[in-house]
């Protein structure tokens, strides 16, 4: 009898063992987050190349003895929103060109790209963050990426479309610890994003997640705080291993301070009846940049009201598991959202 049960059970490891083998070689393994097999995303990746086009570096290395030739070469490359073709034949343009080139602060932030900016890095990400993209939207096309040096305009997107073309302010990304960004202007806050790890991440949360949002108006400080979350939840599910305070662009002690205060800060939106209210003051209070929100202290972050949006959404989707990423980007009504989304955080 002994032997019997030894024997069931010396068949019970081999299945064991066999099962966990087939699991890792037929590709099953799935994402943590965001249920895509690791099949799935090689068949995905499988399917685009990535084509990014560094316009900055391209520009930053142009002969100037033969400067004619390489700016038709130039023109050839890249859209006419960058460089003309006959750009040659007009004298104030070429004035503004050589000027831009020779700027201190330009040579100064390309040198610093040479330096910071690991292309092999960014490539990787890419083509990772694109592949999961193509696991959810097969028939989207993978944009081309354009890197530029605007010289640190801080009025415009670090991200953005232009004509189907994406278009990055690479000098946006070279280190929280660079003396360009607080020099110029920029608050210390913001400098935390100012890193290269969220070039891949600004390219979905910024750009590609509008491609599937479409029009979406709201009104109340509830409805943009969803439409937000969605944004980041996106992000997430293209980015299944990354970090959530990288996500939404938080430091650690930061990111740590809303979660443990979820449920308050939600209780606190409650009882003083804010999440059905207009306006901007409560937009600048808990969706805009800020240093920290007003109501809960200066240890608290900013864009609270987009941190408790993205909880509502992964509370929604945890519960709703039959719903899809594209199911979720098309759903206007944000009351359902919350009705079903079982969002309760208790208060500390």
């Amino acid at each position: 009898m002994k032997s019997k049960y030894r024997l069931i059970g010396f068949f019970t490891v081999v299945f064991a063992l066999f099962f966990a083998l087939f699991w890792l070689f037929t590709g099953i393994k799935k994402s943590a987050k965001n249920n895509v097999k690791s099949s799935q995303l090689k068949e995905a990746k499988g399917q685009f190349c990535i084509q990014l086009l560094r316009y900055d570096q391209d520009l930053f290395s142009i002969d100037f003895a033969h400067l004619k030739t390489e700016i038709e070469r130039l023109a050839e490359k890249y859209p006419p929103i960058l460089i003309e073709p006959d750009v040659w034949n007009d004298e104030a343009m070429m004035m503004q060109l050589i000027a831009y080139l020779k700027d201190t602060l330009n040579i100064s932030l390309f040198e610093t790209i040479k330096k910071v900016i690991k292309e092999e890095f960014l490539l990787k990400e890419l083509e990772t963050s694109f592949g999961y993209y193509k696991v959810f939207y097969p028939d989207a096309a993978v944009p081309v990426i354009i890197t530029l040096i605007p010289g640190l305009d801080f009025t415009m997107p670090s991200v953005y479309f232009f004509d189907d073309v994406l278009f990055v302010n690479i000098d946006m990304y070279l280190g929280a610890d660079k003396p360009f960004y607080p020099k110029y202007g920029m608050p210390l806050y913001m400098t935390e994003r100012c890193d290269p790890v969220y070039i891949p991440i600004d390219i979905f949360k910024k750009a590609m997640v509008y491609k599937h949002l479409g029009d979406q108006p709201t009104s109340t400080l509830l409805e943009t705080m969803i439409f937000e979350g969605k944004k980041l939840y996106f992000t997430e599910m293209m980015f299944p291993t990354m970090r959530e305070q990288l996500i939404i662009g938080y430091s650690d002690e930061k990111f740590n301070w809303a979660n443990t205060y979820a449920g308050n800060i939600w209780n606190y939106m409650i009882e003083k009846n804010e999440l059905f209210g207009k306006g901007d003051a409560l937009m600048r209070c808990y969706i805009e940049e800020s240093p920290f929100t007003k109501p809960f202290g200066n240890d608290s972050p900013g864009r609270l009201g987009t941190f408790i949006g993205w909880k509502i959404i992964q509370s929604y989707m945890n519960n709703n598991p039959e719903v899809t990423l594209q199911e979720l980007m098309r759903e206007t009504d944000y009351q359902k959202i919350l009705n079903i989304s079982k969002f309760k955080p208790q208060p500390k």
